[in-house]
C-alpha cells in the first residue's frame, strides 16, 4: 500500500468506481495544531497499536473498554458540549472549534431522529475529530476520579434536560456505556420518567376489561383527542401503540413488559414505545386520567375479543382467488397474488385494529425478493383504490372467518 496516498475505501458513484482513494496526502491543505493536541492524538494511537496501557479516570482498563469509553464520551459531548467547554480546551485550534460548533448546530436543526442517528457516526472532518478528542480528554485521561465524576455529572445533567424537552427522546440510549463509566453515568442520570411508576400511586382502576379486549393500536380519533397532547412530537402509530399498552396496565399488568406480553405484542416494538415515548410525558397524572377516559369509551362502545381475532387471522396471508374474483372482475381488475395479499392485510387490519405492517400477509418470507418499500407502496395503492363493493365483500369474508355478526366482535 502506498502510504503517501489516502487509501480510504470509497463507494462507487456515477463518475468513479469503488476502490481505494488515491488522493496524495502531501497535496492536501494542512493546519498547524498545538503540540499538546498532537501528543493527545499520539496517546490514542499508541493505545490502538498496543504500545501503551490504557487508563480511564486513573483506572487501568482493557483497550476495547477504552475505545468504548471514547465512543460514549464523544457521543455525549456531541450532544451537550457548549461554547464554554470549547473555550476550556486551550489547545484546540479555532478551525476545530468552529467545525464542532457547526456540526452540532446542524444536528440540532435536523428533523426529529436526525441527531440521535448521527451521534455515533464518524467525525465528518479531521477538524471535528480533533475537537472531539480534546473535549473527551478531561474524562478519559484525567487521573482524578473526582474531577472525572464532576464533569460526567454536569454533562449527563444536560443530556437529561435535553431528553425531557417536548418532542425529544434519549439519543444516547443506543450508545453502549463502558463498565468504567457506567457507575458515574448511572448516578448522574435519574430515571428517564416517573410514568412507569405513576400507576401504583393512583387508585386501583376498575378492571372491567382485560388485555384480550384491547387492539394493538387504539382508535385514532380517541388518541388524537385524549392522549396526543401528552405525547408531543410522537408519530400517531407509535402513540396509539403506547396507549394500548397503557390500557393493558390499567387492566392489571404491573409492568410495561407484562403489558406487551398480555397483548401478545412484538416485544421490540413495545420496548421502542415504552422506553422512548414515556420520556415525553411531563404530567403522569394527567396522562393516566386520559387513559382511564379512553378505557371508559371502550366500555361504552362494547368490548371485542381482539385476542381471538388475532389468533384466528394469524394464518391469513392471502384472500382466496374465488373470494375476490366476483367483485374485482366486473371492475376489470385482475386478481393477482399481490392483490390477494394486500386484501388479506386489509381484512386483518379491519378486524384487529393492528398495525398493518404486522399483518401476516406481509411476512418478509412471502415477498422475496420484493423490497419493503415496494410492499408498502403496494399497500398504499391498494388502500387508496379499494372501492366500497370490494370492502363490503372483504368484511363479509372476515366475519365468516371469525363467526360473528355483531360489530362488538367474536
Amino acid at each position: 500500500m502506498d502510504l503517501s496516498r489516502c487509501n480510504n475505501r470509497r463507494p462507487a458513484s456515477r463518475r468513479r468506481k469503488a476502490g481505494l482513494c488515491d488522493q496524495r496526502l502531501a497535496t492536501l491543505p494542512t493546519t498547524l495544531v498545538p503540540a499538546a493536541l498532537a501528543a493527545l492524538q499520539q496517546r490514542v494511537l499508541d493505545i490502538a497499536d498496543g504500545r501503551s496501557a490504557p487508563r480511564v479516570a486513573g483506572r487501568a482498563v482493557a483497550p476495547a473498554e477504552f475505545f468504548t469509553a471514547l465512543r460514549f464520551t464523544a457521543a455525549l459531548v456531541r450532544l451537550v458540549a457548549t461554547a464554554d467547554d470549547l473555550a476550556a480546551c486551550t489547545a484546540l485550534p479555532d478551525e476545530a472549534a468552529e467545525a464542532f460548533a457547526a456540526d452540532q448546530h446542524g444536528r440540532q436543526q435536523a428533523s426529529r431522529g436526525g441527531a440521535g442517528t448521527q451521534l455515533r457516526a464518524s467525525p465528518p472532518s479531521a477538524s471535528h475529530a480533533a475537537a472531539l478528542l480534546a473535549l473527551t480528554e478531561p474524562v478519559l485521561f484525567t487521573p482524578d476520579l473526582h474531577a472525572c465524576r464532576d464533569l460526567v455529572n454536569e454533562w449527563m445533567g444536560r443530556a437529561v434536560a435535553w431528553r425531557r424537552m417536548p418532542g425529544k427522546s434519549d439519543p444516547l440510549r443506543p450508545v453502549p456505556r463502558p463498565p468504567c463509566l457506567e457507575p458515574l453515568a448511572r448516578a448522574a442520570a435519574p430515571p428517564a420518567s416517573r410514568i412507569a411508576g405513576a400507576l401504583a400511586a393512583r387508585p386501583a382502576a376498575r378492571r372491567s376489561f382485560t388485555a384480550d379486549h384491547l387492539p394493538h393500536l387504539v382508535n385514532a380519533h380517541d388518541y388524537a383527542e385524549l392522549l396526543e397532547p401528552h405525547l408531543p412530537g410522537t408519530a400517531p402509530v407509535s402513540g396509539r401503540r403506547l396507549a394500548a399498552l397503557a390500557l393493558a396496565r390499567l387492566a392489571g399488568a404491573t409492568t410495561w413488559q407484562q403489558a406487551a406480553t398480555d397483548l401478545a405484542m412484538d416485544p421490540l416494538r413495545a420496548a421502542r414505545a415504552t422506553n422512548t415515548l414515556v420520556q415525553r410525558i411531563t404530567d403522569p397524572d394527567a396522562f393516566w386520567t386520559a387513559v382511564e377516559q379512553l378505557g371508559a369509551r371502550l366500555l361504552e362502545r362494547g368490548l371485542g375479543d381482539y385476542a381471538t381475532r388475532r389468533r384466528t387471522l394469524a394464518g391469513l396471508t392471502a384472500v382466496p382467488h374465488a373470494v375476490l374474483y366476483p367483485v374485482c372482475r366486473p371492475l376489470e381488475h385482475d386478481v393477482t397474488l399481490q392483490r390477494r395479499r394486500h386484501a388479506a392485510a386489509w381484512v386483518w387490519q379491519h378486524f384487529t385494529d393492528g398495525d398493518v405492517r404486522e399483518a401476516p400477509a406481509y411476512l418478509p418470507d412471502l415477498w422475496i425478493p420484493t423490497s419493503t418499500e415496494s410492499i408498502r407502496e403496494g399497500w398504499r395503492r391498494f388502500a387508496a383504490w379499494i372501492p366500497h363493493t370490494v370492502a363490503a365483500h372483504l368484511i363479509a369474508f372476515g366475519r365468516d372467518l371469525l363467526h360473528f355478526d355483531a360489530p362488538g366482535g367474536a
